[in-house]
């Protein structure tokens, strides 16, 4: 039943697309912030496994020829509530999205999930760390650990001419993640003494294929000859905290999985899922594929539900290869990019390219080519095409911008503390880039609709009273932000006046006394002098009995009467 009325929401999101002119009404119920799809089942689903090649020749080749063949209409996303948000589920949770953080509580991501004391969160790491298995796949081989409390973790030493980059990336992309509301590992920089690696009697050494053979200390020695140390000779590495519950394997970036009851949505159609390219683009998360992810049964007895991580962020921030050329490419052409392909082939070559102009910044071999000059938001590309990411429309990333924005400088410094780079050029650096990339982000996503959010009712005004996310986020001047409104009674409809009140966070709404009962929308305008106008936030209303509530928000693409 469930999966039925999965379908019938994805034929009206499609219906509605072919008659946008229809005013939309929303019917006086809760606002909905639990997508409860965390619903208990039992026996958990099948692992399946995923080659590695194979999606991304799938997503570069097979897919978008099939998807051509179908002709696919574009829509907007499924899971959004009647505020233009996404429910909390087994996805995603509204942390950043519900309210202002810390900024020790973003860098310390998942890592302070148990203890909120942040300022000790490192601290309950212990070693000495057994070594129980290698992990030889992927551009930084490792080891899986057990720590002096018997926790379990994944640690990964840094290699290379980038020295502190993956394991700072790893660290810091998945405290972004998690603040911006995604379930992550705790994942953190850490030096540890050769001495305190103790490999088990029965360690082994197994490839995502499934081959194996004895882990010996020879192989570990190998491993860790190239390590980047510091002035004590400690080996510097990525530490990443096992999920909860049990890892079964990756979730797809489309479609929905049988084995799993709770779902529905196809994960191409999801808001959460789809808006992950704003952050991906922030960061430079080129590898964002389904083997960077990880869905994992939560419960027991073999009962419980599936939660969905994303895992592995060490591609970030930079990543360079033994490939001089695909470097550069990063972010602005995929590994294989038939439309930068077809664009040489006709223009013999002539474009001008993003990646003829990248050079090393002031820190050097260790960001590679992550940089602020070249970045375009809208025309960043992971190295392989993802299905979701090419669904998302403006207003799946006006709603991460609006997120994105809670990101203040003081956040973005703490996080890139958080990297524990020797060098303090490489920390100026790196936050300077990020906050410029942010900025940029901004300025296209978070200033075409509308940045109004967060209604709430003032009883004895009458008033519907919002947050101007540009100007609570320092983005936008409260002095010099303008506000207009207009509001309509329907049924007949007709103008009515409404009073604007400015608060400290934004605009309130006053609707005039004459009506006593009725629906009601107010279209209000937020701009800044000398610069952008956005498009209206229609705020639909009941009122009866001289009292209003909210019942929906719409963020409009162009102004007029409704």
């Amino acid at each position: 039943m469930t999966r039925v009325v999965a379908a019938l929401a994805l034929s009206s999101a499609l219906l509605a697309m072919g008659c946008g002119s229809a005013l939309r009404r929303f019917p006086r119920h809760e606002v909905v912030w639990n997508d409860h799809d965390q619903r208990m089942f039992g026996p958990p689903p099948a692992s399946w496994y995923s080659p590695y090649f194979w999606d991304g020749v799938d997503n570069s080749s097979f897919r978008p020829l099939s998807e051509a063949l179908r002709l696919e209409l574009d829509a907007e996303a499924i899971n959004v509530n009647a505020w233009d948000e996404v429910p909390d589920s087994s996805w995603y949770t509204r942390r950043l999205a519900q309210e202002a953080l810390a900024p020790e509580v973003v860098a310390a991501g998942a890592c302070g999930d148990e203890d909120r004391s942040i300022p000790g969160v490192d601290d309950d790491v212990r070693p000495p760390f057994v070594i129980t298995r290698g992990k030889p796949d992927g551009s930084n081989p490792g080891f899986f650990v057990r720590d002096g409390r018997g926790r379990l973790y994944l640690m990964k030493p840094d290699h290379g001419d980038q020295r502190e980059r993956a394991s700072a990336a790893d660290a810091i992309g998945a405290a972004v993640f998690w603040a911006a509301g995604y379930f992550t590992p705790c994942n953190r920089v850490i030096y540890v003494a050769r001495d305190d690696l103790d490999l088990a009697e029965d360690a082994i050494s197994r490839t995502t294929d499934g081959r194996e053979e004895p882990l010996t200390d020879a192989r570990v020695d190998e491993i860790l000859a190239d390590a980047v140390t510091d002035d004590r000779g400690r080996i510097r590495a990525s530490l990443s905290r096992f999920i909860d519950g049990e890892p079964i394997s990756p979730w797809r970036y489309e479609g929905t999985w049988d084995e799993d009851p709770n779902d529905v949505v196809p994960h191409q159609h999801r808001r959460d899922v789809r808006a992950m390219f704003v952050l991906s683009a922030w960061l430079s998360h080129i590898d964002s594929r389904q083997e960077n992810t990880m869905a994992a049964f939560i419960g027991e007895d073999d009962v419980g539900y599936v939660r969905h991580y994303m895992i592995d962020f060490s591609d970030t921030l930079g990543i360079a290869v033994d490939n001089e050329l695909l470097t550069r490419r990063f972010g602005h052409a995929g590994y294989v990019d038939f439309q930068a392909l077809g664009e040489d082939f006709f223009t013999l070559g002539l474009a001008d390219r993003p990646w003829e102009h990248a050079q090393l910044g002031p820190a050097g071999a260790t960001l590679g080519y992550f940089d602020l000059e070249r970045f375009e938001p809208e025309h960043w590309r992971p190295g392989y095409p993802n299905p979701a990411y090419e669904r998302m429309t403006e207003r799946d990333a006006a709603w991460m911008a609006r997120i994105l924005a809670r990101f203040g400088d003081a956040q973005i410094e703490a996080l890139v503390a958080r990297g524990r780079f020797a060098e303090p050029i490489v920390s100026s650096e790196l936050t300077r880039i990020l906050v410029g990339r942010r900025d940029r982000i901004l300025e296209r996503w978070l200033t075409r609709l509308s940045p109004l959010t967060s209604p709430r009712t003032v009883r004895a005004r009458r008033a519907i009273c919002l947050e101007d996310r540009a100007v609570t986020t320092g983005f936008r001047d409260r002095e010099t932000r303008r506000y207009e409104a207009r509001a309509w009674a329907l049924d007949p409809t007709r103008e009515l006046p409404v009073v604007i009140s400015i608060e400290a966070d934004g605009p309130c709404l006053a609707i005039s006394p004459e009506l006593e009962s009725g629906y009601v929308v107010i279209d209000v305008v937020a701009s800044t002098e000398g610069r952008e106008r956005t498009r209206p936030l229609r705020v639909h209303v009941h009122v009866w009995s001289g009292r209003v509530s909210i019942a929906g928000l719409e963020r409009l693409e162009g102004e007029g009467t409704p």
